[in-house]
């Protein structure tokens, strides 16, 4: 596994509107998928929001997310709650739990996300993975 090695940059970042439903342009780039990752993780992304973007309230309900506050300020949507975030926050979207982003500052929000597959989605994938195994 040591001689894989995973880079990625925000040279091309995709422009995506409406995310989750929500009106506007944000930014966004995947840097890893599962298909590249060891372990029970999802994916690795970025994102940005400029001032008064939105990402739409949306649930998961196989993965949850991690979101690592960058830059910028905004506020944070959690099972109908607002909470106030900045640069150096961790927000945890738990399985389930109804989330959204909104930048609520001057300037450009940016956001790391680190997406890890649920606690039941990680059980049928070990059993499926001990199936491959014993297969060979």
């Amino acid at each position: 596994m040591a001689e894989q090695l995973v880079i990625a940059d925000l040279d091309e970042t995709s422009v995506v509107h409406g995310v989750h439903g929500a009106a506007g342009a944000s930014e966004w780039k995947c840097f890893a998928r599962r298909d590249n990752l060891f372990g029970r993780w999802e994916a690795v992304e970025w994102a940005a929001l400029p001032p008064g973007g939105i990402s739409g309230a949306h649930v998961h309900t196989r993965t949850e997310e991690l979101y690592f506050i960058i830059s910028g300020t905004g506020v944070m949507l959690l099972d109908g709650q607002e909470h106030p975030v900045e640069a150096g926050d961790l927000i945890l979207n738990g399985l389930g739990t109804r989330h959204g982003l909104r930048n609520a500052g001057d300037d450009r929000l940016e956001w790391l996300v680190i997406e890890v597959v649920g606690p039941p989605m990680a059980a049928v994938y070990a059993h499926h993975q001990q199936q491959i195994d014993v297969r060979g």
